[in-house]
């Protein structure tokens, strides 16, 4: 492995950090939980002549969920990067003895 993948490697571990960190915090969390509610009472709430408005709704439900999608796509990236780095630390140490 050379230095451009691991230096590819810890900059997908610290994105990952700042993610989890991020999204551990209650402001967000919340922010989530309201917007989901939100968007749901609303979609239930519309007449039904409005299905524009409907649609919408639906639409802005699924940008909160592909956003949450893709902070738990850098963890996960995150998660296999510090293997990686791992296994290339022990690989190391092993042929040093």
């Amino acid at each position: 492995m050379n230095n451009q993948e691991q230096g590819r490697l810890q900059k997908e571990l610290a994105q990952k950090n700042k993610v989890k960190e991020f999204l551990e915090n209650d402001l967000l969390k919340n922010a989530f939980i309201k917007l989901k509610t939100l968007y749901t009472e609303s979609l239930f709430n519309t007449g039904a002549n409005e299905s524009e408005t409907r649609e919408k709704l639906w639409l802005a439900y699924q940008v909160v969920g592909k956003v949450e999608q893709h902070f738990t796509e850098i963890i996960e990236t995150g998660k296999l990067a510090s293997k990686q780095l791992e296994d290339l630390r022990n690989n190391i140490k092993n042929q040093k003895f």
